[in-house]
C-alpha cells in the first residue's frame, strides 16, 4: 500500500465496533461536513427574517441556498483533484477556514450583496470538504462498517440543521440574521482547529510518482442518480421552516422546532439504516437506496397535503423524508467507494457535481414557483417527480458490478 494510503489507515474494526481513532476521525468528519454546509441552509432557516430585513423574494433567497450548492457542483471535480495533489487535511482545513471568513464577511456587511458574495465562496470550498471526509473515511474505515461510518459522516449536515433550524428562527426574529451568520463563522473556526489536530498529515507523493486510477465503467449512472435524489428532496431543508411559517400560518419557533426535530429523527433513522445495510452487504446497498427514495417520497407527498391538513402531518411528513434522505446520501457515499476504491476523490467529484447541480436548480426553482403560483403545492409536486426519476436511474446504477474495496 502506498505511504499516503497508508498513512490514513488509522482505524482498526473488529466485532464491537470503531476503536477511539475511528470514533474521533468519523465524527471531526460530520463536524466538519455540518459547518462546511451551514451557509447553504441558512437561508432557507432564516428566510422570513432575511425577507422582513431586506425586502427580498422567495426567489432571491432560493437564490442563495442555489448559488452556495451550484457552486459545490461546479467545483466538486476540481476539489477532487485538489484533493487528490494536497491530501484531506489540508483541503478539509481549507474549507472550515473559507467558511469562517465568508459567514464573517456576509454578517459584517450585512447586506443581501454580501450572501451572495459568501454564498459563492462557501459553496466552492464545501467541495473540498466533501472530497477530504470521503477520502479519510473511505480509507480508514473497513467494508464492514462503511456504510454505517459514512453516514455517520453525512450526520454533521442534519445535526447541524437541528442546532441552526431550531434555534436560528426565533433568534434572527428577535435581534435579526447578522449574529446567527456571525456564530456559525465562530463555530467554523474552531472547527478548523480541531481538524488540524485530528486528520493525520496524508500529502501524497509527487504527482510524477503517482498512476491516474480511471473511473469504472457504468459509473455515469450515480452522478445522474444523485442530480434527481438531491434536487427532489432538498427542499425539505431549505423550505420546510418558510413553508411552516407562510403557507400555515406557524410561529417561528414552531416552524423551527418542527424542522430540527425532524433533522434529528432522521438521524436516528439514517444510523439504523445504515447499520442494517452494513450487515447486508455492499451488493445490497443500492437495493436500499432505491427503496428509502420511495420513502422520500411518501414523506413528501405528506408535506404537501399538510398544508390542507395541519402542521403534524406537515412534521410526519418531514421526519419520513428527512429520514429516508439521510438514509439515502449515507447509504450512496458508501456505493461510491464500494465502486471506485482506488479513485474515491473523483468519483466522489464526479458524483458530487451532479448532486449539487440538483441542489443548484432546486431551492431556486422551488422558491420561484412558489411565488409565481402563490401556493407551495406545485413545488411540493415537482420534487416529488423529480424522486420518482430517481428510481429507474438507481436501479440502472445498482446493475453495475460492484468493486472489491483495497484493504478490506
Amino acid at each position: 500500500m502506498p505511504r499516503w494510503v497508508a498513512v490514513t489507515a488509522l482505524v482498526k474494526n473488529d466485532a464491537n465496533g470503531l476503536d477511539p481513532a475511528g470514533v474521533r476521525l468519523v465524527s471531526v468528519s460530520a463536524l466538519c461536513v455540518g459547518m462546511g454546509a451551514s451557509l447553504g441552509f441558512l437561508p432557507g432557516f432564516l428566510a422570513t427574517s432575511l425577507r422582513d430585513d431586506l425586502g427580498i423574494g422567495r426567489g432571491q433567497v432560493g437564490v442563495l441556498v442555489s448559488l452556495h450548492f451550484g457552486c459545490t457542483g461546479i467545483g466538486s471535480v476540481f476539489g477532487g483533484r485538489l484533493t487528490e495533489r494536497f491530501g484531506a487535511r489540508i483541503v478539509i482545513i481549507a474549507d472550515m477556514a473559507i467558511v469562517a471568513a465568508a459567514a464573517t464577511f456576509s454578517a459584517v456587511i450585512g447586506e443581501y450583496w454580501a450572501l451572495l458574495v459568501a454564498a459563492v465562496f462557501a459553496g466552492f470550498a464545501y467541495s473540498l470538504v466533501n472530497a477530504g471526509t470521503n477520502v479519510a473515511v473511505g480509507r480508514a474505515i473497513p467494508l464492514s462498517r462503511r456504510t454505517t461510518a459514512m453516514s455517520l459522516k453525512t450526520a454533521g449536515v442534519p445535526l447541524m440543521a437541528v442546532v441552526a433550524g431550531g434555534a436560528g428562527p426565533p433568534i434572527a426574529s428577535a435581534v435579526g440574521w447578522e449574529p446567527v451568520v456571525a456564530v456559525t463563522a465562530l463555530v467554523a473556526a474552531v472547527t478548523a482547529v480541531i481538524a488540524g489536530l485530528t486528520f493525520a498529515d496524508d500529502r501524497p507523493p509527487p504527482m510524477e510518482k503517482r498512476t491516474k486510477v480511471p473511473l469504472p465503467a457504468g459509473f455515469y449512472w450515480y452522478p445522474v442518480g444523485a442530480f434527481l435524489l438531491i434536487a427532489g428532496s432538498q427542499p425539505l431543508y431549505s423550505w420546510t421552516i418558510a413553508y411552516l411559517e407562510q403557507a400555515l400560518g406557524a410561529a417561528p419557533g414552531l416552524a423551527g422546532g418542527v424542522s430540527a426535530g425532524a433533522s434529528a429523527c432522521g438521524v436516528v433513522i439514517m444510523i439504523l439504516s445504515a447499520r442494517s445495510a452494513d450487515k447486508e452487504g455492499p451488493e445490497a446497498r443500492l437495493r436500499r437506496l432505491v427503496v428509502l427514495i420511495g420513502i422520500n417520497c411518501v414523506g413528501t407527498v405528506l408535506v404537501l397535503v399538510g398544508e390542507f391538513t395541519g402542521i403534524a402531518v406537515v412534521a410526519l411528513g418531514a421526519v419520513i423524508g428527512i429520514g429516508a434522505q439521510l438514509a439515502a446520501i449515507g447509504t450512496m457515499h458508501a456505493a461510491v467507494v464500494d465502486r471506485a476504491p482506488d479513485a474515491i476523490a473523483s468519483a466522489t467529484g464526479i458524483t458530487m457535481t451532479g448532486y449539487y447541480v440538483g441542489a443548484l436548480a432546486s431551492p431556486v426553482a422551488f422558491g420561484l414557483l412558489a411565488d409565481a403560483t402563490g401556493t407551495f403545492a406545485w413545488s411540493w409536486g415537482a420534487t416529488i417527480v423529480l424522486l420518482l426519476a430517481a428510481l429507474p436511474v438507481w436501479v440502472m446504477a445498482g446493475q453495475q458490478r460492484t468493486v472489491i474495496p483495497v484493504g478490506t
